[in-house]
């Protein structure tokens, strides 16, 4: 063939080859911004989706739809709801959702699969956090002040990790504790309080079920304890007797992040018993004391054995509403299949993690107290 016939030839073939073209077109989509999931009376999933059009409004703001379905699963719900708008609704800046405490307390892992399995779901920042209530309540508030309500619970929630109150916790990161028969997981927890939306604390998971709670106050030491600190941790002690309405009674510190030593050890002794030493090391900056005389040595040695006494105990609580609540969120479980996999297989560890024996030792030490002293 003459390299005509071969130039001709290859000419009819490209013109003949159907190319590949797909587009996505963001400014028509409407976006699905946050969701919520419940469990109706009749046992069906009911989904709360917001909506938000990829455009501002005459005012300069974006806008927002809140619109729900129920279904037998997390797609079907989805799918009624698609019938009730306008619109493809699409997934492409789906930032938060939120599972009501009924629902979470049955195994959570069916109303995630489709998330995970479905490419169009973003899942490396996605938060997830449960609401104690009706999750859906709390998008069809719609609005807090000028926000959008997904993107204001996202924030909430941002913050909150940054404050050590929440666990940092997104889709992605959820799935492998999930799945690991060796470590359970914590979320945030949230509820409504009128046109408030507020932190409840920690929501405890034991395997794949919602299983207890820890509160706002306790929240901060256990996220240390977890060893998965951010960047700040802040604690308020009533340290003196007297009225609960004396600030002079109270001291309030902050934990001086960067330099906090955290060291767990798992022990088993000959006769298959489990003790697990976790030992802290907090330098804290004192924040506020009214009863002062911080200049003085004595003052911050009786301070510092005061708030470790009463840390130690509080984590002793932590420890204990956790083994309650079925909740390996330390992944000790995780350890023994590691470094003791004959031990864990002989184990039952539902009935076993209950009667691990837990040392824990919280060391405050004082290296700050503000410009005043």
């Amino acid at each position: 063939m003459s390299k005509q016939g071969m130039a001709l030839g290859m000419l009819i073939l490209l013109m003949l080859m159907t190319g590949c073209w797909d587009q996505d077109s963001l400014k028509d989509a409407r976006l699905a911004n946050a969701s919520a999931y419940d469990i109706t009376s009749e046992g069906d999933i009911k989904q709360t989706l917001e909506i938000v059009d990829d455009f501002e409004s005459e005012q300069g703001s974006s806008v927002n739809e809140v619109h729900s379905g129920a279904g037998r699963s997390v797609r079907q719900s989805t799918d009624r709801i698609r019938a009730k708008v306008t619109g493809d609704i699409r997934f492409f800046k789906y930032g938060m959702i939120l599972y009501g405490n009924k629902l979470a307390q049955n195994d959570i892992y069916p109303y995630l699969d489709v998330l995970y399995r479905e490419p169009d779901y973003p899942t490396s920042h996605v938060k997830i956090a449960i609401v104690d209530g009706d999750a859906g309540d709390l998008l069809h508030q719609k609005r807090v002040g000028s926000i959008l309500i997904g993107e204001f619970i996202t924030k909430k929630i941002k913050s909150l990790e940054e404050l050590c109150i929440f666990p940092e916790m997104t889709l992605e990161t959820l799935l492998p504790p999930m799945l690991d028969p060796g470590q359970d997981f914590t979320l945030p927890y949230l509820y409504k309080d009128g046109e408030e939306i507020d932190a409840r604390g920690i929501a405890l998971f034991h395997g794949q079920r919602f299983s207890g709670s820890l509160n706002t106050e306790q929240a901060p030491l256990y996220i240390i304890m977890s060893g998965k600190w951010n960047k700040a941790a802040r604690f308020v002690k009533k340290i003196h007797p007297g009225p609960s309405n004396n600030p002079r009674n109270y001291v309030t510190y902050e934990a001086n992040t960067e330099q906090i030593k955290r060291k767990l050890a798992v022990k088993v002794a000959d006769d298959s018993q489990i003790d697990v030493n976790l030992h802290i090391e907090l330098p804290v900056t004192i924040v506020e004391y009214a009863m002062n005389h911080l200049q003085e040595k004595e003052t911050i040695n009786r301070l510092n054995r005061k708030l470790s006494d009463d840390m130690t105990h509080n984590a002793e609580q932590i420890i204990k509403t956790l083994q309650q609540s079925g909740c390996d969120s330390f992944g000790i479980g995780r350890h023994l299949i590691a470094h003791y996999p004959d031990l864990w297989k002989s184990l039952d560890w539902n009935k076993q993690y209950g009667q691990v024996r837990f040392h824990p030792e919280v060391k405050v030490k004082i290296v700050g107290s503000g410009v005043l002293n």
